[in-house]
């Protein structure tokens, strides 16, 4: 029997900047671990919300970064993706704020995941990345371990919906 679950994070805010030494944060890092005996596949998504400087509502839709897609581990393997987030708009451009904006991602992996971490094991870093795919400079905030993540659906519950819904 099968259940598949889904794990995210919360919403967190991408820095301008990382703290030290200050540098663009521009990536963010997506690592997925199996470390069971068996292979296992997982559907990774990002979601970006900008928000205008003024006012903070209307709220701004969710803006798909990364499309969901699906990662097959085998058994003892590890992996990951990286994806920039945040290319600074040139100054001169007076009508570009969009640099300043705050902006937040949530990351969402549904499959063979668990909370328990019995299954594949997520984690998010992010940071500056001179190319593109390592990390120069981490930003902590922007740091997700596996047990970070929250439970948003699981199928485990499901059959109790009858019972609880009247």
């Amino acid at each position: 029997m099968f259940f598949i679950a889904t794990l995210r994070t919360g919403p967190f805010l991408i820095p301008i900047f990382t703290h030290h030494p200050p540098s663009p944060c521009n990536i963010v890092i997506v690592t997925l671990s199996n470390q069971t005996n068996r292979t296992l596949t997982a559907t990774v998504r990002i979601d970006q919300v900008i928000w205008p400087p003024q006012p903070v509502y209307p709220p701004s839709p969710f803006v798909v970064l990364y499309p969901p897609n699906p990662f097959t581990l085998p058994p003892d393997t590890a992996g990951g993706f990286a994806v920039p987030v945040f290319t600074p708009i040139p100054i001169t451009d007076a009508t570009a704020t969009a640099a300043g904006d705050p902006r937040a991602l949530i990351v969402t992996v549904s499959g063979d995941v668990e909370e328990s971490g019995d299954k594949i094991l997520v984690s998010v870093t992010g940071g500056f990345s001179s190319d593109g795919s390592s990390l120069d400079t981490s930003e902590p905030t922007m740091f997700f371990r596996h047990e970070d993540f929250v439970v948003v659906d699981d199928d485990h519950h499901h059959h109790h919906h009858d019972e609880s819904s009247s």
